[in-house]
């Protein structure tokens, strides 16, 4: 059987859809293909979801079914849009971190370390990715207090806003590279120092990551597993693989309804 997954990048620029379709690509089953999109129009050109595109991921999400796609991964780790999306078709729809928590169960205590960005973003990003807002993530998706633990790892190296603003239209693959570059450079250093006190000090038997931007540095570094110490769940290449199996699922129950 073979399966169609689309990434929707909840944001209106394309900056990383060569990088996420790079990333999950190669991760996936060999009879899964994978597109990547992101909301283009529908949504400002920022690298990060904004309110009010309920109705812009629905009409993707939508048109991805009507194209046949199989599933659909919402390709940030804030999980936007979730449910509304997933009330609006009959395909299987995950984000990274429902995916990351329900695949967590079989390696035992997460560690979710979220990404700090400089204190010059704190205006406009006053809510998503608070100590609250991943507190809440991992209660609406079943764990107790005693099953994750959560630290953040800092990014000095981010663009900074006003960079930022300027690139996103003077050259946005220049945006992506600082970007990323910044993201793995973190895993580096501050990712490592933070995953070995989620072990030694929390009991962490697995690691996520909480942002899709640190999915590519994840892949550069962790090829063998070691990197890190522990499991590390790559936000998408887990959300993928997580879509992949409610696809089987999905289809399992279709052929034994059938057959009855």
């Amino acid at each position: 059987m073979s399966q169609r997954i689309l990434l929707l990048n909840p944001w209106g620029m394309g900056y990383m859809d060569a990088p996420a379709q790079e990333v999950v690509g190669p991760r996936v089953r060999p009879d899964t293909t994978i597109e990547v999109r992101n909301l283009g129009d529908a949504a400002p050109p920022l690298p990060w979801p904004v309110a009010g595109i309920e109705s812009a991921m629905i009409a993707e999400a939508q048109r991805a079914q009507a194209e046949g796609f199989d599933g659909l991964v919402i390709a940030c780790s804030g999980d936007p849009c979730l449910e509304v999306v997933r009330e609006a078709v009959q395909i299987p729809v995950s984000a990274p971190t429902e995916a990351a928590i329900r695949t967590s169960h079989a390696f035992g205590k997460l560690a979710i370390l979220p990404r700090q960005l400089p204190d010059s973003y704190a205006s406009r990003l006053r809510s998503l990715g608070s100590g609250d807002f991943w507190r809440t993530m991992a209660r609406e998706y079943g764990l107790s207090e005693g099953d994750y633990a959560s630290r953040r790892v800092s990014i000095p190296g981010h663009p900074e806003p006003d960079v930022l603003d300027h690139l996103t239209s003077a050259d946005p693959e220049r945006l992506r590279e600082l970007t990323l570059d910044a993201m793995t450079d973190a895993l580096r250093t501050d990712g490592v120092r933070q995953a070995a006190a989620a072990i030694a000090e929390d009991g962490a038997d697995v690691v996520y990551f909480a942002c899709t931007f640190f999915s590519r540095g994840i892949e550069e570094l962790n090829t063998d597993g070691a990197f890190f110490g522990v499991p590390v769940l790559n936000p998408l290449v887990t959300a993928a693989s997580f879509v992949e199996s409610a696809i089987v699922s999905q289809s399992k129950g279709a052929v034994t309804t059938s057959a009855v």
